[in-house]
């Protein structure tokens, strides 16, 4: 009887106990299945670390745990969540394996595999964890504290939270993907503001050529976009460079330092932006220490095919924050817009400037010509034709006819060193003192003594002409001259033999006082007289060969059976033959007389 009671109470004991763990274990699933819900309910990553880490700790009374999520890009764990740590932990990164949580792990048992991690959470008192794995992959794990009653973790509660683990990790995973998502979307929206923002600057930008408005908008749309009380612009200016602009720049603040040309030269050379608190830069030491007395944090290089022409210096945020990598790539775009229009506007300055140098030279060509005698006189025995073609806009060659009385004329011809508006100018000055000297009984030698110290006064040493200048009598063929330095004429007789009329002294403005010589020849009929320049002789082919004095008297005894003014042209068309249509590098002028037979 007593033994029948006994074997009852052990039947109803283990009845109740069975049911009991039935019970636990339907409440176990029940929370299971509402923390699903709860995690699956948002999309929100932190709601869903918050959900994953307080479950466990209120279910298992536990002081203290943390949730870690792998950086996708470094392998490392990084601590997203804490309860009962210091917020400094936060954000902490360890690194382990895959093979360090095949499941469910004390801490304890990390010591010999990953004693680095196994000091990480021996430190933060972590003695539980949990993997988080999605599609059979780690994607980070939850790490507990010790229970509040001092019990071991037991089968059953590391099997409940391994199954909560489970549930959380695809939610955490979508969580995960969506906030990437938000960010990636953050990221566009702010790239969609900032093409808008370039866009409407660079719009702005091309409607004016103005170069100082240009830099003022370009420092303004800098100061608002970033956030910063000051800006400095750099532009290379030809070989050197310049501080162009300063906004936010006080009257009273010296510029000095960040002006001189060494400073300028360390800047231009940088080809990428730099922010000058990291502590890696390509910067001198002196050169980091004046930007930074400045106020200036960050330096954009302006770049104009792989060449740096511009620097942008920026100050630091008014908010405090740092400049974000997308800052520098804006500042960076946004600079060579601008680049682009600051050239635009020099280009087309240069274009303007062109224009009116074009013009003033044709107005100083066409003075200039009429410097030039429009043609010889005529005489029943004598033909005289001249001409000067200039390489450039205005010469710096010179030649004249001027008729001294019914029977003697005075001809002249000059080389000017250099080309272009110096020579010309010069050209014009001659001009003007031989016709006022020149008179009817003026003697060649001082008058080309007079020419002489007039130059030598009023030129540099290094300008100095060649001048040759006669006085021949149409009735007689009596040819007085003075040859100052300059190609010998060439006397060609009608029996083809020919002389060189050298006779003189040094070239014009070489020193004051030169003595010169007076020399005679006499034309008779059938006799050429040819007086050039060097742009004759010197004209070279495409083998850099010169036509040559022994060229041109050839040619000459060869074609003087013909008039002077054909003459004069055929000589014209056998150089520009010769030089094989290359362009003309010197001036060319040419005055020729024929004793008519």
């Amino acid at each position: 009887m007593d033994n029948d009671k006994i074997l009852n109470d052990v039947s109803v004991d283990e009845s109740e106990t069975s049911q009991r763990k039935l019970d636990e274990k339907l409440m176990e699933l029940h929370t299971l299945f509402e923390v699903s819900q709860t995690i699956n309910s948002s999309l929100n990553l932190d709601a869903m670390l918050d959900n994953a880490l307080l479950t466990p700790m209120g279910k298992m009374l536990i002081s203290r745990g943390m949730i870690l999520l792998r950086n996708e890009e470094s392998g490392e764990f990084i601590v997203k969540r804490s309860k009962g740590i210091l917020q400094e932990h936060l954000l902490s990164t360890v690194q382990f394996a895959e093979i360090d949580l095949p499941g469910p792990r004390l801490v304890d048992e990390l010591e010999k595999g990953n004693s680095e991690a196994f000091k990480f959470f021996k430190n933060l008192k972590i003695k539980l964890l949990l993997p988080l794995r999605s599609s059979d992959r780690l994607i980070g794990a939850i790490g507990l504290g010790s229970k509040l009653s001092g019990g071991d973790f037991s089968q059953s509660d590391l099997a409940y939270l391994q199954s909560l683990a489970n549930i959380a990790a695809p939610a955490v995973q979508n969580g995960y993907m969506v906030l990437k998502l938000q960010q990636i979307n953050r990221k566009l929206d702010k790239k969609i503001f900032e093409l808008n923002t370039l866009f409407e600057i660079g719009r702005e930008l091309i409607t004016t050529l103005d170069r100082e408005k240009i830099l003022s908008m370009l420092s303004y749309a800098i100061m608002g976009e970033m956030l910063v009380n000051r800006c400095f612009i750099f532009l290379q200016n030809g070989e050197d460079f310049c501080l162009a602009s300063t906004k936010g720049v006080s009257a009273k603040e010296s510029l000095d330092e960040i002006s001189e040309p060494e400073f300028l030269r360390e800047i231009f050379k940088l080809k990428k932006a730099e922010e000058l608190r990291e502590r890696e830069t390509s910067l001198a030491a002196d050169v980091r220490k004046k930007i930074a007395e400045k106020g200036i944090a960050v330096l954009v290089p302006m770049v104009m095919h792989d060449t740096t022409r511009g620097i942008i210096a920026v100050g630091k945020k008014i908010t405090g924050a740092d400049f974000e990598g997308e800052d520098l790539e804006f500042l960076t775009t946004l600079g060579n817009e601008a680049l682009i229009s600051i050239e635009n506007a020099r280009l087309f300055h240069e274009e303007l400037e062109k224009k009116r140098m074009e013009e003033e030279l044709a107005l100083a060509r066409e003075i200039q010509q009429k410097l030039l005698p429009p043609s010889c006189p005529a005489f029943e025995k004598f033909e005289i034709s001249g001409i000067n073609v200039s390489s450039l806009q205005v010469s710096g060659d010179y030649f004249d006819c001027i008729l001294l009385d019914e029977k003697r004329i005075c001809l002249a011809i000059a080389d000017v060193s250099g080309k272009g508006t110096p020579a010309s100018l010069l050209m014009a000055n001659l001009q003007a003192t031989l016709n006022a000297l020149m008179e009817p009984s003026a003697d060649l030698v001082e008058v080309v003594g007079k020419i002489n110290n007039l130059i030598h006064k009023n030129t540099n040493y290094d300008k100095f002409i060649t001048f040759f200048i006669c006085v021949l009598d149409v009735e007689t063929g009596q040819l007085e001259y003075v040859n100052a330095g300059h190609n010998p004429p060439i006397l060609a007789r009608d029996t083809g033999g020919y002389d060189l009329l050298s006779t003189g002294g040094l070239l014009l403005g070489m020193m004051a006082d030169v003595a010169f010589e007076k020399g005679s020849a006499k034309l008779d009929k059938g006799d050429w007289l040819v007086m050039y320049t060097d742009g004759v002789t010197e004209a070279q082919d495409r083998d850099e060969d010169e036509f040559g004095e022994e060229r041109l008297i050839d040619f000459i005894l060869k074609n003087r059976r013909k008039s002077a003014e054909i003459m004069k042209q055929e000589l014209l068309k056998e150089v520009k033959e010769f030089t094989q249509d290359l362009p003309q590098s010197d001036d060319i002028t040419l005055v020729i007389v024929k004793a008519k037979k």
